[in-house]
Order: C-alpha cells, then sequence, then structure tokens
C-alpha cells in the first residue's frame, strides 16, 4: 500500500461521527429556542393565535389574523423577531444585541436568522446564522453560516475549504454557546427602559 493510501485512510478513520452527542446538542438548541422564543411552543400544541406579535400593535395582529387561514395558523409568526441585548459598549449608549427572526414558519418547520449587531469587524466577522427548528423531531440545527451551507458531518483532512473534521458538529455547538449566553447575560431589547432604572 503506498504512503498516500495509508494517509488516506488513516484521516478517514481518525474522525467518528458520534450521532449520539450530535443530536443530543440539536435537541438542546430546540430548548434553548422554547426559552428565548415563547411564541414557538405554540407548535406544541398549536395555538399559534394564542400568542400575540410583540414587534407589532394589536390592530395589525387582528388584521394578519383574518388574513391567514385555519390551515396555516403557523405563518402569524413569519417575520417576528426576538432581541436580546448581551452586552453595553464602555463609555457609550451602544448596545450588542443577538437578534432571532422568524423568516418561514410551516407546519412541522421552522427556519430562523440568528444575527449579532453592530458589527464587531473588528474581532469577528458577524455573518447571519440559518438555523432549520424541526418542531415533531423537537431539533434545531445550523443549516448555514458564514455563507456556507448544507454542511456535511465530517469532512477529510485536508480539504479545499479547510473545514475542520467536523465543522457540522462545532457549528452547532457554537449555536447553542450563543443561545445559552442569551439566556444566562441577555435580556430583552424589547422591555421598557425604565425597569431597568430603578
Amino acid at each position: 500500500m503506498s504512503l498516500d493510501k495509508k494517509k488516506r485512510n488513516m484521516s478517514k478513520n481518525n474522525y467518528s461521527i458520534d450521532l449520539i452527542k450530535q443530536m443530543a446538542e440539536c435537541d438542546a438548541n430546540y430548548i434553548r429556542l422554547l426559552k428565548l422564543v415563547p411564541q414557538l411552543r405554540s407548535y406544541r400544541d398549536r395555538s399559534a393565535m394564542v400568542y400575540p406579535r410583540l414587534d407589532s400593535d394589536i390592530s395589525n395582529h387582528e388584521e394578519m389574523k383574518r388574513t391567514i387561514s385555519n390551515k396555516e395558523p403557523e405563518k402569524i409568526l413569519e417575520g417576528l423577531t426576538c432581541e436580546f441585548c448581551i452586552a453595553d459598549f464602555y463609555n457609550s449608549n451602544q448596545k450588542v444585541t443577538v437578534k432571532i427572526k422568524i423568516l418561514e414558519a410551516f407546519k412541522y418547520t421552522t427556519i430562523m436568522e440568528i444575527t449579532q449587531q453592530p458589527e464587531l469587524k473588528k474581532w469577528m466577522t458577524n455573518s447571519p446564522m440559518l438555523v432549520r427548528v424541526y418542531h415533531d423531531a423537537s431539533t434545531a440545527e445550523v443549516v448555514s453560516y458564514q455563507g456556507h451551507r448544507n454542511l456535511r458531518p465530517r469532512y477529510s483532512q485536508p480539504n479545499p475549504k479547510m473545514y475542520h473534521a467536523d465543522e457540522k458538529m462545532q457549528v452547532n455547538k457554537f449555536l447553542g454557546e450563543c443561545l445559552t449566553h442569551c439566556l444566562k447575560a441577555g435580556r430583552s431589547a424589547n422591555v421598557p427602559e425604565l425597569l431597568f432604572k430603578i
């Protein structure tokens, strides 16, 4: 066996996919998203009309209820945005926020976009992360991050795009860390400032 063939076989065998660990991370992300976006709970009991949209006034909500059919009540959640302040800039009135926006809502799945603002180009790129939520399986996975879509569970090393062997797992872990930080340190940007001046 040639040396190149041995290297290829060795690199394929170095990393094995731990499906249980990957699914556990995606399931935990689903639970975190339920806590951050309580309107997603309406999928569990099919009560999408119970949770009014926080980012629109009552009249718009009533108008939307009339235009959405009873067959697709989850469509009322499309466009819903939840924003969390995770840090304040020193000597500035500016805040670092994480925004979670529902782009598409269907009977069993939801596509969400998670972004951080403002862009902190000095330290990192803030490209949006697209997350697909599977309500029937109670799981959520990253489907796009930094312009990369359809990540595979395993990559051979080295590869042309310089992905880690477990790139998909790492991106889903990063989502978990981001959501955990929002739960621990974040505060809703929709809450009136009056509450914080006590």
